[in-house]
Formats: structure tokens, C-alpha cells, sequence
């Protein structure tokens, strides 16, 4: 099942839950009792985060030594491109019991469809990694649950704003094309079936979605590592005793994007590059301490 199909069985809030989730490089576990989907759904999600580069676990790397070696530039040039990790449901046990720290990690795995193995399950996870979006989809049911957070506490209103901005752009080009068209035959007397089969825009939703949302993303990763370029030039100052600050409007102005808040471009820079540049805000507001430790997604 693709992403967006997958959306559609979804409520608001859980669809937001799984940007968040892929934004802030926090574990994703997807569990079902077929395989290949649940294989397919994690390559599809991989995808979405166009700007990091995917690695696969026992494709592109099999130890711990071999992965810190890939990841190594990420500590020590800021313009290298970030990684993230893809573990097949294959080898997803092999990994959970051979790795300390699975940020940004997106884990397949093939369980029966029982409560019981499920949160058997989920609780030996729960050992490993603190915290994690767990996504389960069988043929009957589909869930997604925050494992070791209340949800409830997460600012999710960029996500949301994203979904919705997705949703209505798809419509209205949509509509657009179907208007183009019915121009062009209405006064053609054409059947009715072929005149519905002109107009059925049901395969091609799915890419302008998909589309779209690579735009938004994109527009959101490249505002971000604008300010994270400033943010840092202005602490070096600070290091150098030359204490200075931006506001927050300058800021948004200067990176010439304003669709996400402060707030959550400093949490997605301290996800992203590690760094918490949220003192140099004036009036701003500290990265939220879930977002800020580092350590907690491991």
C-alpha cells in the first residue's frame, strides 16, 4: 500500500504523526503480517524524505563500525547530506538486537496479526529504543501509536498546515484538468462512459500528491538550512564574546520563507544538524526539551 493510499485510512492527527516523525528523525517501526507490504510501505516513506541520503541495513552497511564510518561526516561537515536507515523486514531483528542507536531508522517488521505477539512485541522494543512512531496496517485494521510519548504534547501544527496545503492544491489542479477537458467535449456528443473516463483523475492524484508534497518539503528543508547557515554564523560571534541575537521576523524575512513558525525550524536544525540555536532567537522560545535530546530517539 502506497503512502498516500495509506493516508486515506487515517485520521488528522496520525497522518501528522508520521511527518513529524520522518522530519525529526525519530524511529519508525511498521509492522504487519505480509512482508512485502510492509517492505514496500517503509521504501515508500524512505522516499518521501527526498533530501537525506537512504541507507539500507545488510545492503550498505552489516555492523555498527561500518555504519558510524558512513554517517561520519555528518558530525564534522554541516553540508554533508544526512542519512537516514532503511531495515528490510528480513534482517529487522538482526538489527534491533545488534544496534544501540536507531535515530532515524525506518524498521519493517512480519508479525502475525495477534495481540498478544504484537505487544510482546512491542514492549521488547520498548527496552531497546525509548522512544518510537509505531505503524501497524493488516488487512483490517490500521493504527499508528506513539510509543513512549504523549502525543498530545507535540506542536504538530506545521504538519497539519503541510497535509491539508497537499490536499487542496491536488484538488484544485484536479479540477482544473477536468474543466480543460469537459470544455474541449461538451459539445461533442460523446458516451457517457468515455466522457467519465476522461475525467477519472484517480491514478494520477496519487503523483500530483506525492509532487506536492515533495515541494513543501523541499521549500521547508531548504528555509531551514538558510537559517541554520545564519544562525550559525551568529553563534560563532557569540563563541568569539561578540554576543548577538535575530529576531524572529528578520530571520523568516531573510530566509524568505514563512510558512513554518520559529519554533519549529529551530527544533527541525537541532534534529537535523544537532545544534540548538534557539538562545539566539530574541524573545524566542527554547527547543522544546523533547525535541532538543538528542539521545531520547535513540
Amino acid at each position: 500500500m502506497s503512502f498516500f493510499k495509506f493516508l486515506e485510512r487515517l485520521k488528522a492527527p496520525d497522518t501528522s504523526l508520521i511527518l513529524y516523525s520522518l522530519l525529526n528523525r525519530i524511529p519508525i517501526i511498521v509492522y504487519g503480517n505480509e512482508a512485502e507490504d510492509v517492505n514496500n510501505f517503509i521504501i515508500d516513506i524512505s522516499d518521501l524524505i527526498h533530501f537525506r541520503k537512504e541507507l539500507v541495513f545488510y545492503t550498505d552497511f552489516v555492523s555498527d563500525i561500518e555504519y558510524t564510518s558512513l554517517i561520519a561526516n555528518e558530525n564534522i561537515d554541516y553540508n554533508s547530506q544526512r542519512t537516514h536507515i532503511r531495515c528490510p523486514t528480513t534482517v529487522a531483528l538482526k538489527a534491533l538486537n545488534q544496534f544501540e542507536n536507531f535515530n532515524s531508522w525506518l524498521i519493517g517488521i512480519e508479525i502475525p496479526e495477534q495481540k498478544e505477539r504484537i505487544q510482546k512485541f512491542i514492549n521488547s522494543v520498548k527496552k531497546k529504543i525509548n522512544h518510537f512512531l509505531s505503524i501497524s496496517f493488516f488487512s483490517n485494521s490500521v493504527s499508528i501509536d506513539f510509543i513512549g510519548l504523549n502525543w498530545k504534547l507535540l506542536d504538530l501544527t506545521f504538519e497539519k498546515d503541510v497535509l491539508q496545503k497537499i490536499s487542496q492544491d491536488t484538488e484544485k489542479s484536479i479540477t482544473k484538468m477536468k474543466r480543460v477537458l469537459f470544455e474541449k467535449v461538451k459539445a461533442e456528443n460523446i458516451d457517457e462512459d468515455l466522457l467519465q473516463m476522461l475525467l477519472d483523475f484517480d491514478v494520477e492524484k496519487e503523483e500530483l500528491k506525492r509532487n506536492i508534497f515533495k515541494k513543501e518539503i523541499q521549500n521547508f528543508y531548504s528555509g531551514s538550512k538558510r537559517a541554520f547557515f545564519i544562525l550559525s554564523r551568529l553563534n560563532l560571534l557569540n563563541n568569539i564574546e561578540i554576543n548577538t541575537k535575530i529576531g524572529s521576523k528578520t530571520l523568516m524575512e531573510t530566509i524568505d520563507y514563512d510558512y513554518a513558525h520559529i519554533e519549529r525550524i529551530i527544533s527541525f536544525i537541532c534534529k537535523e544538524w544537532g545544534e540548538d540555536f534557539s538562545s539566539l532567537i530574541e524573545n524566542g522560545k527554547k527547543v522544546n526539551a523533547l525535541d532538543s535530546m538528542q539521545s531520547l530517539w535513540g
